[in-house]
């Protein structure tokens, strides 16, 4: 019967302290029991359970409202916040991770490319005699073809300014041997009025 008493009381004394403050409530809903907590009004009874992380919690009584700052509450936040932190701090490390990865990514392309050059080198410096020969002739080759076109061309240009030159002088000329036919036409015809 006392306990009975106790209970009842203590679940009138909680409910009229849950109005009063909202921290003094979940102080209170910490204290009380599972059953009381269950047949309170202000508190929830929560179940123990296993987080997706593997964090064990023990069953605890909390606020109903949620308004008041239960140290579960203050804990959840905390941990809340401290997740977010890790996950910033994650992304942070994984940009300083990739950062690092491409910075040796382009020193190891860098490398190859150098192995690539020096691989080219060598066999370049391997040549043959032979084969040096052979290219040496054939850049010959192609030195005179090249200019042997230039000088093709360089005729065709020179031949149509000779041609061009041959037929001014020859224009000269006939016109000189016009000038001089006539001048001789000319002395020719005083020589016969003289005579006359």
């Amino acid at each position: 019967m006392k306990t009975n008493l106790l209970k009842i009381f203590t679940i009138i004394g909680a409910l009229f302290l849950g109005f009063a403050t909202t921290s003094a409530n979940a102080a209170e809903c910490k204290t009380l029991t599972a059953k009381q907590c269950q047949s309170s009004n202000s508190c929830t009874h929560v179940k123990g359970h296993t987080r997706s992380d593997g964090t064990k919690i023990k069953a605890y009584c909390r606020n109903k409202s949620g308004n008041g700052t239960s140290a579960t509450t203050k804990k959840k936040t905390t941990k809340k916040k401290t997740s977010a932190a890790k996950k910033a701090d994650e992304k942070a490390t994984s940009k300083t991770k990739t950062k690092k990865q491409t910075a040796a990514e382009k020193k190891k392309a860098t490398a190859d490319k150098a192995e690539d050059k020096k691989a080219t080198s060598k066999k370049k410096k391997k040549l043959t005699a032979a084969e040096k020969k052979k290219k040496a002739a054939a850049d010959k080759a192609e030195d005179k073809k090249a200019t042997s076109k230039k000088k093709k061309k360089l005729t065709a240009a020179e031949k149509k300014k000779l041609a061009a030159e041959k037929k001014k002088k020859a224009a000269a000329e006939k016109k000189k041997l016009a000038a001089e036919k006539k001048k001789k036409a000319a002395a020719k015809k005083k020589k016969k009025k003289k005579s006359s």
